[in-house]
């Protein structure tokens, strides 16, 4: 690794690091964040956002995590491998009010392929799980700044078409996550569940190598019942080479 890698690795461990170090405590005493729109069902939220998917493989080692801890507790929501996926930019975030923004989808469109252009594939590796309140996650290392140089020519695609005006609004996105597991209720047994998530924190979960990314309209939770795919954007192509499908 380059030291700038090195760097930013450690960067992301540290900010993993601390949303564990927040949470645990309080996992262990049962204190969780409930999500009561994802207990309800039916999530009447749309938003704008662009996707990567893991491989099978991949995939098939997150759920097998998961299984580990629906041993645990079956009662809290597990992300199909269907709706698993890393979010490269949230280009408009989850709403009710979300009218106003499809009706300029064209736009979306154009800042993605502008800002894909020439963008080669990446490599993210995940190593352990790390937790908040509401849910846990598997802790994504991407292996150069790609993602990273993406993720700014979106924000400034989007700045220069006046489309920024929601980007960032709950935080910046920096991190290479992929939420697996959301609380619901109650956890049946707060101290073993976050003894699980402990003795999970390190292990080699595989890797993600990305050669195309999506487009999609999706709810909070990127159910695959709600999404719809506006876009595919092959990696390392040119301008003219990028296709979208509707």
């Amino acid at each position: 690794m380059f030291s700038s890698e090195v760097t930013m690795a450690h960067e992301l461990q540290q900010r993993y690091d601390t949303m564990w170090h927040e949470a645990a405590p309080a996992l262990a005493r049962g204190d969780v964040a409930c999500d009561a729109q994802l207990a309800a069902g039916n999530d009447p939220r749309r938003g704008l956002t662009l996707i990567a998917r893991p491989g099978p493989g991949l995939a098939s080692s997150f759920d097998a995590m998961l299984d580990t801890l629906a041993a645990i507790d079956p009662h809290q929501y597990r992300h199909p491998v269907a709706d698993m996926h890393v979010t490269v930019l949230s280009l408009f975030t989850a709403t009710v009010d979300y009218g106003p923004e499809l009706a300029r989808a064209d736009q979306y469109r154009a800042a993605v392929a502008e800002a894909v252009r020439g963008t080669p594939p990446f490599t993210i590796d995940f190593i352990g799980v790390t937790a908040s309140r509401g849910a846990v996650v598997a802790q994504g290392f991407p292996r150069d700044d790609t993602l990273a140089l993406l993720r700014e020519r979106l924000r400034g695609e989007l700045h220069a078409r006046g489309l920024d005006g929601s980007l960032d609004g709950r935080y910046k996105l920096v991190t290479a996550h992929s939420t697996l597991l959301r609380f619901v209720r109650p956890l049946a047994e707060p101290a073993r569940f976050t003894q699980a998530l402990e003795s999970l924190r390190t292990g080699a979960l595989g890797s993600m190598h990305v050669a195309a990314l999506e487009l999609v309209q999706n709810d909070w939770y990127m159910s695959s019942a709600t999404l719809q795919r506006l876009g595919s954007y092959p990696l390392g192509l040119s301008a003219s080479s990028l296709w979208s499908t509707q």
